[in-house]
């Protein structure tokens, strides 16, 4: 796909120019209007077959054409903007990224989408420290909450700490044992909490960081949703949404803001070991927004998470190639 950034005094002219680089068959990537009254617009279209021998021959001969076209020098603009299309990305994101890309100085495609994902989001801490409200992990069913929760009772034991694990996931099949079977190679007991009177309970005499599992709710369910802010509601807690990757961007903004409006503030991705479209954890943090916090790259209990930065979001959202190339430059 190639990738191509217009400027122009009006929408018309850069249609013009468009059309003329880049042919009738051009899409419109991004737009927006500049200070200055002018148009910025990025288009792109699929690269054509190398045309055969007589057709160059004629190209050759044609009058060259020069349009006034940014980005032939420095393509990390076009780099980004066809990774965002790859991640299938929305565009009210990307105008976001590409606005902020647009802006800085010249530099790699790693450096600039890096520098404009921590403008645009937020990246903090999700461990909760000894003296710290409860984390507690909530999402939809098959999030991987469960697994989320035993990784972090992990980091916590190797880091010294005893944390206080509890878990509400009382209805479904095998939860309890599965949490409960990670927990009892860490000498951990699991406390259950069958409502939020029980959960009370339990949390006034808590020790240590706690961590509290969920079950997977229906965030469009208002009665579901309610029983879970019962649950929030009982103390000062810490909210995380637990959101798997390489789901739909539409869906998953939707489901952030049902979240968001129980007092989620973070949002911590999962099998990013195997997801190869991420738009949808951009639109969620976006929509509702929710800062990065740690993710699940592995279904491997012990060094299960990584703590997301700008740097490495944009890792994951560019080409292999790419970011070789920023690491060389």
């Amino acid at each position: 796909m190639r990738l191509k950034t217009f400027q122009a005094k009006t929408m018309s002219d850069a249609m013009r120019q468009i059309k003329e680089t880049l042919g009738e068959d051009a899409i419109i990537v991004s737009s927006r209007e500049e200070q200055s009254g002018w148009v910025r617009v990025t288009a792109a279209v699929e690269q054509a077959e190398t045309p055969p021998p007589e057709d160059k021959k004629q190209a050759a001969a044609a009058p060259a054409r020069k349009p006034q076209v940014e980005g032939d020098e420095d393509d990390s603009a076009e780099q980004i903007t066809e990774a965002l299309l790859r991640h299938r990305v929305p565009p009210s994101v990307s105008d976001k990224i590409l606005a902020n890309v647009m802006i800085q100085p010249p530099a790699d495609a790693h450096t600039q989408l890096s520098k404009a994902l921590a403008k645009i989001f937020g990246f903090r801490d999700l461990m909760p420290k000894q003296d710290s409200v409860p984390l507690i992990l909530v999402g939809p069913p098959g999030a991987g909450k469960t697994l989320m929760t035993a990784k972090l009772a992990t980091r916590y034991v190797m880091a010294g700490a005893k944390p206080t694990v509890i878990t509400t996931d009382i209805a479904r099949a095998g939860g309890i044992e599965q949490l409960g079977a990670f927990l009892n190679i860490l000498e951990l007991p699991l406390e259950t909490a069958q409502s939020a009177a029980d959960l009370k309970k339990i949390l006034s005499t808590a020790k240590g960081p706690v961590i509290i599992d969920t079950g997977g709710l229906n965030p469009f369910d208002p009665q579901e949703m309610k029983e879970l802010a019962k649950l929030i509601h009982t103390t000062k807690m810490e909210p995380a949404l637990v959101l798997p990757a390489a789901i739909d961007p539409d869906e998953s903004a939707e489901m952030a803001m049902t979240f968001e409006i129980l007092g989620v503030t973070k949002l911590i991705p999962t099998r990013l070991d195997f997801a190869r479209r991420l738009g949808g954890l951009l639109s969620a943090a976006d929509r509702a927004a929710l800062s990065f916090t740690d993710a699940s790259h592995t279904a491997q209990v012990a060094d299960g998470t990584t703590q997301l930065s700008a740097d490495k979001l944009a890792a994951l959202l560019l080409p292999a190639a790419v970011r070789a190339k920023g690491e060389q430059s």
